[in-house]
């Protein structure tokens, strides 16, 4: 005896979708300046001969200076420029009343093979990285999914509920912004040469 399914009709059903929990990454074109760029390339060779050692924890095959970069008369235009973008970024956050910030930036080299361990930057407003130099085999700059229910999720899909790992691959003369608890690594530097990108942080004056 052979059952017979029967197909019951179905009403159309409607949907509505919100994306919930967002996180913003702000990209700023910073071309402009490239005529600082020479100027900027030897102030770090020079800084780097001085003090070979670097001056930062977690440092995987790479040197890094002290966060004193903005002290620098040579980087006065790109620290116009960051406080400028920053300055937007906090505006578009729809903070209650003005806020007073000040900037610290420090040079971050990755040399072939060097990498940065998943790290954030504590008690701070906002953190960026402006490019000043990047071959173009150099791996994008990761950011992990900050929401530590997502990882015991079965879903593991590319959408919104996926969670994982999100790439940004910004070119020579982006300022990249995004929230300073956003967990971010780089993966090893393969090119021969180096990666230098400007780490730049706000914080509360």
């Amino acid at each position: 005896m052979q059952l017979q399914l029967r197909l019951i009709p179905m009403p159309e059903i409607t949907v509505a979708r919100q994306d919930i929990f967002p996180t913003t990454l702000w990209s700023f074109d910073l071309a402009f300046l490239q005529d600082h760029f020479p100027s900027w390339l030897n102030a770090v060779r020079q800084w780097r001969a001085a003090q070979p050692q670097p001056a930062g924890r977690g440092v995987r095959q790479r040197w890094n200076s002290a966060a004193t970069l903005f002290d620098e008369p040579v980087f006065a235009p790109l620290q116009e420029a960051a406080q400028a973008c920053f300055g937007q970024a906090l505006q578009e956050m729809q903070l209650p009343g003005a806020i007073r910030f000040r900037m610290e930036a420090w040079i971050d080299l990755h040399e072939q093979g060097g990498f940065t361990m998943p790290h954030v930057q504590p008690n701070r407003l906002l953190s960026g990285c402006f490019y000043l130099q990047l071959p173009p085999e150099s791996g994008p700059l990761l950011f992990r999914d900050p929401r530590p229910g997502v990882l015991l999720g079965q879903v593991a899909g590319r959408g919104a509920n996926g969670g994982g790992l999100t790439a940004a691959q910004p070119g020579a003369g982006q300022l990249l912004v995004f929230p300073n608890w956003l967990e971010q690594q780089i993966e090893p530097h393969p090119a021969a040469a180096p990666r230098i990108v400007i780490g730049i942080n706000a914080l509360a004056a």
